[in-house]
């Protein structure tokens, strides 16, 4: 699967279930035994996501006020 096909599937994810979106790949990755190609594709996903959700955040979300 290229790279643009999993950023869809994870853009999907992320629509669908929203920050419970990495949570949900980690499950499916679960359903796969370790080292199989769907463990590994549903890591690039969740990567994908995770990557999708933190660009989500603004800019600033991790500076204090003062």
């Amino acid at each position: 699967m290229t790279d643009q096909e999993v950023d869809e599937l994870a853009a999907i994810l992320v629509n669908e279930h929203g920050n419970a979106a990495r949570e949900v790949a980690e499950e499916r990755r679960s359903l796969h035994e370790s080292g199989s190609d769907g463990f590994r594709l549903w890591t690039r996903i969740a990567a994908a996501v995770g990557r999708m959700l933190r660009l989500d955040q603004p800019a600033n979300a991790h500076q204090h006020s003062r």
